[in-house]
């Protein structure tokens, strides 16, 4: 379900994604606003199944600080798997409007990004998908500010 779900968003974003096998994605590609590609090829040798996620305040872009200790992992993790990216999709709650949601998600992944870069990541091998506001879960969606809304997606690429 999760990724028939995945596969309807990305198509609904304009996200390109490569062909899925009978048992499970074989790669996921994702081309983001900015240009630049996400490449995320599923299984190979585990280093690319999972995806970290780092969750905000409602309409806040700071980064907690709990947060921190996640960020330095993973960055220690893409510098030792010798990753070539590093990819960031910020998402934001259903409160306020639309267009103040998308940069408030931009703004999130953009934090994000600066805190990969104060460890030493560089700029250029970071890109940034804001995906605005989310869909959330059903069981939270009457409240239009699920923690899950309200987050930064990191994905490393090969």
């Amino acid at each position: 379900m999760r990724i028939l779900t995945t596969v309807f968003f990305a198509a609904s974003l304009g996200l390109g994604l490569t062909a899925m096998s009978a048992s499970g994605p074989a790669a996921a590609q994702e081309v983001h606003s900015s240009g630049k590609e996400c490449n995320n090829k599923f299984g190979a040798s585990g280093k690319l199944q999972r995806e970290e996620y780092i969750y905000f305040e409602t309409d806040s872009a700071a980064i907690a600080p709990e947060y921190l200790d996640k960020i330095e992992r993973v960055y220690e993790r893409a510098t030792g798997q010798h990753m070539q990216q590093i990819c960031l999709f910020g998402k934001a709650s259903k409160k306020g409007n639309a267009a103040y949601n998308a940069e408030l998600a931009r703004k999130r992944s953009e934090a994000v990004a600066r805190a990969f870069q104060k460890l030493g990541w560089p700029a250029s091998k970071i890109a940034i998908e804001p995906e605005g506001e989310a869909m959330g879960w059903i069981a939270e969606s009457l409240t239009w500010d699920s923690k899950e809304d309200r987050r930064v997606r990191i994905r490393l690429s090969m």
